[in-house]
């Protein structure tokens, strides 16, 4: 009989949640009307959730990906500049990944230079061409100017360039929609906060930095208006300041932290000290096993596998690629025990109209924190538009800058190094 009963609700409940969230206009979804519909939707499953547990594999927030195994000339070599010492801990095991997946599909022999400044860049391309690389992946955005240049004046190497916009015949560029998992964690945040008030602790350098604090902005207004929640915000560097940033929003009121950093630490910091957390990581059980909400992560390694065999089948095509959901390559980690039940329901059902491009995240009218509008009723921004962003979104409270220059910032010793960090 029970078992008769949940079926019956979960038949009810889908019809409601076909119903609401089947309201189109010109076969485009009506964003501004999903936090009414996203609340009709919770107020239904409660009876279900009660009675059953919701369970479910993150089919669609952690699909797998893995680079064919071609059989290809090995002679050439592929060198990886990056910007931050490799780590566990930091964006660079993202890249890591990918370089594991070229020596393992393609045969091919990989190294790297870390730590490298900005004004070091062409001298560690120098240095991994010195042994043998012709292949050149600019692992940071903060590279991309510099890789730019470079690519104009050597022509005997091919570049991947991340966070680029620009593509030359020897340069192909690739950039993430960052926003569309941050929109997703918004409204997962919100969905967790009892307090109300949300805290963010950013680095204000990080790649379309605006961009993707704005759309989950965007994503807790999907749950609640622009004023019912408060949005603050603290811009921090190293884990220190982390520390305090996360102390200071706690002291706050703030009982939800999104991070966007290059590392977990922030995360991390927070599992500590018993704060709910979504942040840059993939792989919730590491960063933060007792509190953490859900991750999110870039998964290029098949896309720069697949560049760079074009790179040695001599049949390389510049391009300046965007990938989002719909092409896997930013990825939602599995919602964790610590979110509420109705979670995966809400944000899965969110994720897939982002794919499938029905839910416009930037589409007007937005306003900025004074108020005043800066996408018109109507219109979209495109993801040059998201990435140009130099004002952050209407319901942001409170800011804060911690972030110190460094008056002598550390520099690579550009020694070539092949080890891979466990």
């Amino acid at each position: 009989m029970c078992y008769n009963y949940i079926r019956y609700n979960e038949i009810a409940v889908k019809s409601d949640f076909i119903a609401v969230f089947s309201d189109f206009s010109g076969g485009r979804f009506k964003l501004k009307k999903l936090s009414r519909y996203i609340k009709i939707l919770a107020l239904a499953l409660s009876a279900v959730l009660t009675l059953c547990a919701c369970s479910g594999d993150g089919a669609s927030s952690g699909e797998s990906s893995s680079a064919p195994d071609y059989s290809l000339d090995t002679s050439a070599k592929v060198g990886y500049v990056y910007n931050e010492e490799i780590s566990r801990d930091n964006m660079t095991f993202m890249f890591e990944k990918s370089r594991k997946d070229i020596e393992t599909a393609l045969g091919l022999e990989t190294c790297y230079v870390d730590g490298v400044a900005v004004s070091q860049f062409e001298n560690a391309v120098k240095a991994l061409k010195n042994e043998g690389c012709s292949i050149i992946v600019s692992a940071s955005h903060v590279f991309a100017n510099s890789a730019l240049s470079y690519a104009k004046k050597d022509k005997d190497v091919y570049i991947l360039s991340y966070g680029g916009t620009a593509s030359l015949t020897n340069l192909t560029t690739f950039r993430p929609k960052l926003y569309q998992p941050a929109f997703i964690c918004g409204t997962v945040a919100a969905w967790n906060s009892s307090s109300h008030k949300i805290g963010i602790v950013a680095d204000d350098l990080m790649y379309c930095s605006n961009g993707v604090i704005n759309a989950f902005i965007l994503g807790i207004q999907q749950i609640y208006k622009e004023r019912e929640t408060d949005v603050e915000i603290i811009y921090a560097e190293t884990k220190a300041q982390t520390e305090t940033a996360v102390n200071t929003l706690e002291g706050k009121g703030c009982d939800v932290i999104f991070s966007y950093q290059s590392n977990d630490y922030c995360m991390y910091y927070c599992d500590s000290i018993g704060m709910r957390s979504i942040g840059f990581t993939n792989d919730m059980a590491y960063s933060a096993p007792k509190y953490g909400l859900v991750g999110y992560y870039l998964n290029w390694a098949t896309f720069i596998t697949d560049t760079v065999r074009t790179c040695i089948n001599d049949n390389f095509m510049a391009e300046v690629y965007v990938g989002g959901f719909s092409e896997a390559f930013v990825k939602l980690t599995p919602y964790s025990a610590a979110c509420k039940k109705e979670t995966l329901t809400i944000a899965d059902t969110l994720y897939d109209y982002v794919k499938k491009g029905k839910a416009k995240i930037f589409e007007g009218e937005i306003r900025d924190k004074d108020g005043l509008a800066r996408v018109g009723a109507g219109a979209t921004l495109d993801d040059m538009q998201v990435l140009a962003m130099d004002y952050l979104v209407y319901g942001v409270t409170y800011i804060d800058n911690i972030i110190d220059p460094v008056p002598n910032p550390t520099t690579s010793d550009l020694i070539v190094k092949k080890e891979y960090v466990s």
